[in-house]
Parts: structure tokens; C-alpha cells; sequence
């Protein structure tokens, strides 16, 4: 004997399974049993106000939740407010830590642009010393413009 599944024929139908799509709380059996005598119309109103949808956004949880929280966990709406705390900490050295490398690294790129820009000026120096007038001016002019650059560009990212 195999074990195989039997593979449905040509004609045969598939069934289906309605699904209930309305995933709300079914109704307490002391407010069915009045509302049913209710015509239709006011049956969905009474339906439609008794319908609480709970939506809230953000670390925390409301109160009730934290409430109930308390009572299915040991002291859990304390653990959970630790926990959201111990988050809002972690979040806020994160964001610190970015913002003093983001400094650090922009403060030093400037510095590095700084001493390259003194050796090359150095350098144009040297060679309008040794006569290489033409050179030294157009190294120097370079120079100049770059180091220029480097602190506009520095005022103008903060």
C-alpha cells in the first residue's frame, strides 16, 4: 500500500471553507439574547457601539493594557517600563555617539585638508626660491583656492 495522497480527478470539486471575516470578539450571550428581537438595522447599530477597537502608537502600551500586563506577568508593567526606559536610553547614546563622530570626522577631514594645504604652500615656497617662479605662483594659486575651499565648505555643511 502507498501512502500517497490521492490526486483529486478532473471533476471532482475542491471544497471550500468559508472563513469568518470578521475577526472581532464575539458578543457576551446576555447582550445577544436582547439584541436579537431588534430589528436588523438597529441590531448593527447596538453591534457597532458596543465594537471597541483599541489602536495606540508609540513605546508604551496604554494603561488598561499595562494594568492587565500586571496581573498575567509578575510585576510585568514595572519590566516593561524598564525595558522601554533601557530602549529610550540605548536610542538617545546611539544618537550621541553619531553626532560626535559625525564632529570628529569633519573637525579632522578639515585638519588634514589644513596641513596638506601648508606642505603644498611649503613646497610653492621652496620652488619660487629656487626660481621656478612660474610653478611656485601656479602651486601657490592652487593651494590658496583649496584652502579656501576647505573652510567654506566647512562653514557651509554646519
Amino acid at each position: 500500500m502507498s501512502k500517497r495522497k490521492p490526486v483529486p480527478s478532473k471533476n471532482q470539486k475542491k471544497e471550500v471553507v468559508a472563513k469568518k471575516e470578521d475577526d472581532s470578539e464575539e458578543i457576551p450571550v446576555e447582550v445577544a439574547k436582547v439584541i436579537k428581537d431588534l430589528p436588523i438595522e438597529k441590531q448593527q447599530t447596538v453591534i457597532k457601539a458596543l465594537s471597541i477597537k483599541k489602536h495606540y502608537s508609540g513605546p508604551l502600551p496604554d494603561g488598561e493594557s499595562i494594568k492587565i500586563y500586571n496581573e498575567v506577568i509578575p510585576d510585568g508593567g514595572n519590566r516593561l517600563m524598564s525595558t522601554v526606559e533601557k530602549q529610550l536610553e540605548h536610542r538617545i547614546n546611539v544618537e550621541n555617539i553619531g553626532v560626535r563622530r559625525t564632529f570628529n570626522q569633519s573637525s579632522t577631514g578639515q585638519w588634514m585638508g589644513f596641513i596638506i594645504a601648508i606642505v603644498f604652500g611649503f613646497i610653492s615656497w621652496d620652488l619660487a626660491k629656487s626660481g621656478f617662479t612660474v610653478a611656485a605662483s601656479i602651486l601657490g594659486t592652487v593651494d590658496l583656492v583649496a584652502l579656501v575651499a576647505i573652510f567654506i565648505t566647512g562653514k557651509l555643511s554646519k
